[in-house]
């Protein structure tokens, strides 16, 4: 699903057309685009929407082509330094830097994860992480929600996952909080989770609660915990030589039009989708599938992992950087 012209500048209010570069001729520059989700993940539509302000406010001449449900987040980043790709929006980046923020209750919600990415030291080590390891710009953070916890079989309490295999992600923060469980923390490629969910290669998984609804692991996976699991904090970045080399005024277009729409588009809409998923969820596995354990015993579990983490990428006094910005 890709937002309507309509429902696009009603949902991005203040956009200003004023800030359309004139109609002079210029060469066309296609953003290659890649993302392992479908069209229906709210980070892509994010990115339709962005294409299609980039092409009104540049006659044509930037724009992006989206390249959908590519085979694994790896292979996506890894794509953008070799220049297969111009432009990615990806969780994973394989960088501690980035990975080390999904640690469950580090961070408390979204906003808080992008004011330490804009704000702190924290922050700008990250991005020169990713700078010099996919040699990629790094235009923002956003999100396509919570993560959250799904099982095969109901739970009553933090204990019962005790020895289950949970899917997790390729992020240690999430190998580290799963184990913390008891639980059995097992990767599992993105586009083969379905699959290894249903023939039982694992209990359950760990996602954002949004992309589960999108990519209908829900049918798979009944059960949902609703203790946010980690802040999806996805980076949105571009080959740092292919930035370099748009024409300046493309350039200025491009960054102007991305932190205008990314606060309402992705980041405000990422927050109140949360609740909207789960009446999805209800609606179609029944009130008992939505499932709300003890926050406390959970976030005095995890809180000790996130400075134990967060000290261990960035140094002494990491943890009280990015707690101060909360």
């Amino acid at each position: 699903m890709t937002l309507s012209r309509r429902a696009f500048v009603a949902g991005a209010s203040g956009l200003a057309a004023a800030s359309a570069l004139p109609g002079r001729a210029r060469a066309q520059t296609v953003l290659r685009y890649g993302n392992a989700s479908n069209e229906q993940a709210m980070t892509n539509q994010f990115i339709a929407a962005l294409g299609q302000e980039l092409s009104d406010r540049t006659n044509g001449a930037l724009s992006i082509q989206m390249l959908l449900g590519m085979s694994s987040e790896q292979t996506i980043a890894d794509s953008v330094p070799l220049g297969t790709l111009d432009m990615a929006l990806t969780g994973y980046t394989g960088l501690p830097e980035f990975d080390v923020f999904y640690t469950p209750y580090l961070l408390d919600n979204i906003p808080h994860g992008v004011r330490v990415v804009q704000e702190t030291s924290v922050g700008e080590t990250a991005a020169n992480a990713l700078r010099d390891r996919y040699s990629a710009h790094l235009m923002g953070v956003g999100s396509a929600g919570p993560f959250m916890l799904s099982t095969k079989e109901p739970v009553e309490s933090w204990e019962d996952l005790r020895g289950r295999k949970i899917r997790v992600p390729p992020f240690e923060s999430y190998t580290a909080a799963v184990e913390r469980l008891g639980a059995i923390p097992t990767p599992v490629p993105f586009n083969e989770v379905y699959l290894a969910v249903q023939q039982g290669v694992v209990d359950g998984l760990v996602t954002l609660v949004n992309v589960m609804v999108a990519n209908r692991f829900l049918e798979v996976s009944p059960y949902v915990i609703t203790n946010e699991f980690g802040v999806g904090l996805d980076k949105v970045y571009i080959n740092e030589g292919v930035y370099q080399g748009l024409d300046p005024e493309l350039r200025q277009v491009l960054d102007d039009t991305y932190n205008e729409l990314a606060p309402t588009l992705m980041i405000e809409r990422a927050i109140t989708q949360a609740e909207r998923d789960l009446d999805i969820w209800r609606d179609e596995n029944g009130a008992d599938s939505v499932i709300t354990l003890d926050g406390d015993e959970i976030r005095t579990l995890m809180e000790p992992l996130g400075r134990e983490l967060a000290e261990e990428v960035f140094g002494a006094g990491a943890f009280d950087i990015i707690r101060s910005v909360a």
